[in-house]
C-alpha cells in the first residue's frame, strides 16, 4: 500500500485549482481508494459506458449503486498490485482481438467508429480490458470454489418453488371468420361457422374443417396451443373459460368477427419439474454464494485500505 501523503498530493492535484481569491473545485474525487481515484468525470464516463452497453441512459437514484461499484473495483485492483498480479499487453492484446470477432467487426475504421460511439477510446478500452482481466485474477483466488450438491439445489428449489409455477392452461383449437367493417357481411359469417360447428359435431375433425376453411381464403385459424387465459382476447377468454374439454363452442362475435373453438385440453396449474430447472437453480445459487463471498473480501479489504467515497459530488451533467 502507498502512503497516505502521496494520496494527499494527488487529491490536491486532482480535484482543485487555484484562483487568485481562494481555490475552487473543478472536478471531484468521488471513489478513493489509497492512491486511486475515480473522479466526477471518470464516474460520468463509467455510466455513459454503462447506458451505451444497455441502451438507455443510467438514473439517477443508480448513482450510488455505481458508485459502490466503482470503489469495489478499485480494492480489488489494490489487491491486485498487493498480490503482484501482472497482465501483459500480449493478454490484452487477445482480449481486445476476440471483442472484435465477437462483435463481427470487419476493420480497425469500424471498430475505432464503435467505440466512438460508445464513449470510449482505445486507450481507454485497453485499459478496461486490463482491469477487467486483473480483477477477475484477483476474485478467482481470493473468492475460490463454490461447490454446491444435488441435496442444496433441492433445498433451494423447494425454498423458491413459486417462482416455478406453471399457470392453468387451455390447449385451444380456434377459427375467425373476419367481417366487414360495416358488418354487412356478419350473417353470411354466422351461417359458414354454424355449418362448421354442425360438421364437427357429427364426428368430422375440427382442424380439417378449419383448414378447409381457411384455404378459402376469407378464415384465418388453427391449433394455437397451449394458452394462458390472460393471454387471450376477451370475447374468447369468456368463452374458452366456460368450456370443458373436446368441447365446440357455438358461434359467437367479437369486434374482429365470428370465432369458433375447440376445447383439446385444459392443463391444471403445476410446476417446473426440478429437472427442467437444475441448470437455472445451480446458476442462481452460484451467484448468490459469489456476491455474497465477494461481498466478504471486500469488506475485508476496507477495512485495510483507505476508503473515501462522495457519491453526492456524482451528479447528471449540468445540474
Amino acid at each position: 500500500m502507498k502512503r497516505l501523503i502521496t494520496t494527499a498530493a494527488v487529491f490536491t492535484l486532482a480535484a482543485v485549482t487555484a484562483w487568485a481569491d481562494g481555490r475552487q473545485v473543478v472536478d471531484g474525487i468521488v471513489v478513493r481508494v489509497n492512491d486511486r481515484i475515480i473522479t466526477v468525470t471518470g464516474m460520468r464516463a463509467r455510466a455513459a459506458e454503462h447506458a451505451a452497453e444497455r441502451g438507455q441512459p443510467v438514473p439517477v437514484e443508480a448513482y450510488p449503486a455505481l458508485v459502490q461499484e466503482a470503489a469495489d473495483e478499485l480494492c480489488l485492483l489494490e489487491r491486485g498490485v498487493e498480490l503482484k498480479i501482472e497482465v501483459p499487453d500480449q493478454e490484452i492484446d487477445a482480449a481486445l482481438q476476440q471483442l472484435k470477432e465477437q462483435n463481427r467487426v470487419p476493420d480497425d475504421e469500424t471498430f475505432t467508429r464503435m467505440l466512438r460511439d460508445l464513449g470510449l477510446s482505445l486507450p481507454r478500452l485497453r485499459q478496461r480490458l486490463h482491469d477487467n482481466i486483473m480483477v477477475n485474477r484477483v476474485l478467482s483466488r481470493e473468492v475460490g470454489e463454490l461447490p454446491i450438491t444435488e441435496e442444496e439445489l433441492r433445498q433451494r428449489y423447494e425454498r423458491d418453488k413459486e417462482k416455478y409455477a406453471v399457470t392453468e392452461r387451455f390447449a385451444l383449437e380456434h377459427i375467425v371468420y373476419p367481417v366487414a367493417p360495416d358488418r354487412s357481411d356478419l350473417q353470411l359469417k354466422l351461417a359458414r361457422a354454424r355449418r362448421l360447428v354442425a360438421a364437427a359435431r357429427a364426428g368430422g375433425s375440427f382442424l380439417e374443417l378449419v383448414a378447409q376453411e381457411t384455404a378459402l381464403g376469407d378464415a384465418t385459424g388453427g391449433d394455437l396451443g397451449a394458452l394462458v387465459l390472460a393471454d387471450l382476447r376477451a370475447e374468447v377468454r369468456d368463452v374458452v373459460a366456460a368450456m370443458k374439454p373436446g368441447e365446440i363452442s357455438e358461434p359467437f362475435v367479437s369486434g374482429i368477427g365470428v370465432h369458433v373453438g375447440r376445447l383439446r385440453e385444459k392443463i391444471p396449474a403445476s410446476y417446473r419439474p426440478f429437472g427442467e430447472v437444475e441448470e437455472e437453480l445451480r446458476n442462481r445459487e452460484l451467484d448468490e454464494r459469489y456476491r455474497n463471498r465477494l461481498r466478504g473480501v471486500v469488506d475485508g479489504l476496507k477495512t485495510r485500505y483507505v476508503v473515501v467515497l462522495h457519491p453526492e459530488l456524482f451528479t447528471p451533467v449540468g445540474s
